[in-house]
């Protein structure tokens, strides 16, 4: 599932850098890159069907070698328009893969150790996430060499998949309630995943962009991504632990309110090394547990034939989160300069943390909401 992350945390970064060379405006780039997460968003209706048909690890694997295909054609076609085609097709292929990873992690995990399970999980989500801006960093993003580096380490993380079989769990019918429902039975676990979405494509996108206005260089710029992500390696495990020890509503609800008043302490942190790296490895290491987080209360609420809709519902949240966040964080760049980028991020977090709360005080009457 690695390749998942990975595939984002590479190709955010390196697109809006080429893109920007090209003399193209933040918010046109916001877009372009939406288009990869709406696809999420698009295709989440069918994904169960292919599950049902394909299987999770055999529609993983056919997923993997069309992220390698359109990612290859991204050199092909440098334009920003062809860019809306490819990278739509290339964020469905990821979405089969997210939902697929999603499905099997849940169906195995016990009610007990269902944190620290998808912890896991999500450190794996979020060492693809690292591996990506790191990579680019050696690489540069001018050329064809970033893109066939990353082709390599799509191709090879494909190879598990063709010993899975045997690992599978059973893939449940599909469910009787209607998709859009499970957003009304379970908004704060959706919710979640939309804001994640929101926040850290913007992050993906933008820091870059934002701490070469604050001053840094390149590579110093993408540093702070790849800490972000060692973050999120760090401390998906301690979160789920968390998680499986507290009320978990109200764990997410204390994160939300701290990453939000990190979110205002950015402008003041963002250029100053080190203690820029601590920042966003704390940054990223909060953001990815609002993912863990959602993705426990999702399995928690849900079994068998529904846990497979609301999963598709959940990856659909990530699409629309990502549709929604990139436009107005590169719009708020463009017109509140430099500092845009935080502003976007604080009102995001805001707008999200009543819902944990409503939620952790819903549980405590007894409605598992």
């Amino acid at each position: 599932m690695a390749v998942t992350s990975l595939i984002y945390g590479f190709s955010y970064p390196l697109l809006a850098l080429v893109l920007e060379r090209q003399g193209v405006d933040e918010t046109l780039i916001g877009l372009n890159t939406a288009v990869q997460g709406f696809a999420v968003f698009a295709v989440a209706p069918i994904a169960s069907r292919l599950i049902t048909w394909l299987g999770p690890a055999r529609l993983m694997l056919v997923s993997v070698g069309c992220s390698l295909a359109l990612f290859l054609l991204l050199p092909v076609f440098p334009n920003v328009y062809a860019w809306f085609v490819i990278r739509f097709l290339l964020g469905s292929a990821n979405a089969f893969l997210w939902i697929a990873g999603e499905i099997w992690i849940n169906a195995l995990a016990k009610e007990r150790t269902r944190g620290r399970v998808v912890g896991l999980y999500s450190t794996a989500l979020a060492a693809g996430f690292t591996l990506g801006p790191l990579a680019l960093a050696q690489t540069g993003s001018e050329g064809w060499l970033p893109f066939i580096v990353s082709a390599a380490m799509i191709a090879v993380s494909g190879a598990p998949l063709l010993f899975a079989k045997s690992l599978v769990p059973a893939v449940p019918e599909r469910s009787s309630v209607r998709l859009l429902a499970f957003l009304w039975l379970a908004p704060t676990a959706m919710l979640a995943n939309f804001t994640v979405a929101a926040a850290d494509s913007a992050l993906i996108t933008f820091l870059p962009l934002y701490s070469i206005d604050l001053g840094l260089t390149e590579s110093r710029a993408l540093y702070l991504i790849t800490a972000m992500g060692l973050g999120g390696i760090a401390c998906q495990v301690p979160i789920g632990w968390l998680a499986d020890h507290m009320e978990r509503r109200l764990l997410l609800a204390a994160s939300v309110a701290a990453i939000a008043m990190a979110s205002v302490a950015m402008p003041v942190l963002t250029a100053v090394t080190p203690w820029n790296w601590v920042f966003m490895f704390f940054v990223g290491g909060v953001l990815g547990g609002f993912y863990t987080l959602g993705l426990v209360l999702l399995g928690e609420q849900f079994r068998s034939a529904e846990l497979a809709g609301a999963t598709a519902v959940f990856s659909a949240m990530w699409g629309v989160g990502s549709v929604v966040g990139l436009p107005v964080a590169g719009g708020a760049m463009d017109q509140l300069p430099p500092h845009g980028l935080p502003v976007a991020l604080v009102l995001m977090f805001i707008a999200y943390l009543p819902f944990p709360i409503v939620g952790y005080l819903k549980r405590r009457k007894g409605d598992p909401r």
